[in-house]
């Protein structure tokens, strides 16, 4: 299965989440981001390869409401960064897609500030850029914190956010072959949200 499908699948799982919520006054969060990634662990037990260079992320969220403090979200992130060893650059990069949902707890202020944490699981897809060596898809944990900010009066917001993934790196081709350790990513990004809000069903009966 490719990672287009389950990007696709985590979208159409975040809509019917949507649905589930739109009995209530709640509603349902799109985001986008972007920011900085790497890894703050080595490939080896000796520390000679690691992938701890800053590259970069790309993602997007679908957040719905459970309740004023409790919500659940799906997420895709993709993020590159290259190989180093000995703390030399190789010119080696590797490609990760995450998909994963996590359970996040905010607390909403009359200002517009929500600070969050969340925590959650899923998986990754590692692709070595510019091989034919097979991808490789493992399970990942994730976890994270951040703040968002919505503009009074209006749906849009803008936030930064910190999430980190914990998988096992193995199974790889290539520059990357025998390497087996468990990996601790991280990703910081900034981004922007759009909240579509629901009408309980008094609501919409009265229009």
């Amino acid at each position: 299965m490719s990672w287009h499908v389950r990007v696709f699948g985590a979208l159409a799982l975040g809509l019917a989440l949507a649905q589930s919520a739109s009995a209530q006054e709640k509603g349902v969060t799109l985001s986008v981001r972007g920011g900085g990634f790497n890894s703050l662990t080595d490939l080896d037990d000796a520390g000679t390869a690691d992938f701890k260079k800053v590259g970069y992320n790309l993602g997007g969220s679908v957040g719905v409401d459970l309740h004023r403090y409790v919500g659940l979200r799906g997420d895709f992130t993709f993020g590159r960064n290259e190989l180093r060893e000995d703390e030399v650059e190789t010119g080696s990069k590797l490609n990760r897609f995450f998909y994963d949902a996590a359970v996040q707890l905010q607390y909403p202020t009359a200002s517009g500030w929500r600070p969050y944490l969340f925590v959650g699981a899923g998986a990754v897809t590692l692709h070595p850029v510019g091989t034919s060596d097979a991808d490789e898809t493992k399970f990942a944990g994730t976890g994270g914190l951040g703040v968002s900010w919505t503009i009074p009066g209006s749906g849009v917001g803008v936030f930064v956010e910190g999430k980190s993934w914990l998988y096992k790196l193995a199974g790889l081709g290539g520059d990357l072959a025998g390497f087996d350790k468990t990996q601790f990513d991280v990703a910081w990004s900034a981004g922007l949200s759009y909240r579509l809000p629901f009408a309980s069903a008094s609501a919409q009966a009265s229009r």
